[in-house]
């Protein structure tokens, strides 16, 4: 008798463990696909901020472009700028390009004059025009859609004529 009761005692227990171990291993499911939505979310966030950059580092070859192509003056001095800007460009798919509106200013300016180019070492005579390597800067912000954007600065340099 005391054996029965036993069994009648014990007989739900295989049920009760076994919707333990399924409630744990549910709980333990919808943990990693909590995890591996965020690892998406982070990745996909990740795609927009490299989208950004391709953008700004495609405005500073736009930017380069433009300062390759402009005619300047001779007369050149720090801190002057050139007439052509970077104009706001859509590279598709709603990455863009545009100059840096946190800068100081949207142009292309020089910075400094630095030493003789080396291809022009020999024009340095009185009444000729000297060659001077120019050092220019440009700030470009790109944008993704999803308010990405970033940031970039850079500087080049311009064998340039200067009166002398």
């Amino acid at each position: 008798m005391e054996h029965l009761d036993r069994k009648k005692r014990e007989a739900g227990s295989a049920l009760l463990v076994a919707m333990i171990f399924a409630v744990l291993m549910g709980m333990i499911g919808f943990a990693s696909l909590d995890t591996v939505m965020r690892d998406r979310q982070s990745a996909g966030f990740q795609n927009l901020s490299r989208s950004a950059i391709y953008a700004a580092d495609a405005g500073i070859a736009d930017s380069l472009n433009i300062l390759r192509s402009e005619i300047v003056g001779n007369a050149l001095a720090p801190n002057d700028c050139l007439d052509a800007t970077l104009s706001d460009t859509s590279l598709g798919d709603g990455v863009s390009y545009r100059a840096d509106p946190n800068a100081p200013t949207n142009e292309i300016c020089m910075i400094a004059s630095a030493e003789p180019c080396a291809e022009f070492d020999s024009s340095i005579e009185q009444g000729q025009a000297v060659y001077l390597y120019t050092v220019w800067n440009m700030r470009v912000q790109g944008s993704a859609p999803g308010g990405a954007t970033a940031h970039l600065q850079a500087s080049a340099e311009r064998c340039h004529a200067f009166n002398n």
